[in-house]
């Protein structure tokens, strides 16, 4: 597996990241899903690669911000960085 590395983007930054692997596959009509097996029932669907990944993205920020305004804690599996990230799919 190949290493992450992290870089902070900003010095003051009070919140949270939370990285999470995402799983992804191709249907037979062309469209695409995508999971979070660290969050059960976050996924999402798009016409492509790139669809599907915003799509998951976005659902993945408002499934954790529904945990902690309901105030659960995101599972010890998924990784929790106190600094801002960027994450880049190729």
């Amino acid at each position: 597996m190949n290493t992450i590395h992290y870089i902070p983007i900003e010095k003051n930054f009070t919140g949270n990241s939370y990285v999470f692997p995402v799983e992804l596959a191709q249907k037979g009509n062309g469209d695409w899903v995508a999971w979070i097996a660290t969050l059960p029932g976050c996924a999402a669907w798009g016409f492509s690669k790139d669809d599907v990944l915003t799509a998951i993205t976005k659902t993945a920020q408002q499934y954790v911000r529904m945990l902690l305004e309901k105030g659960v804690t995101v599972p010890d599996t998924v990784t929790t960085l106190q600094t801002p990230v960027i994450a880049v799919t190729l």
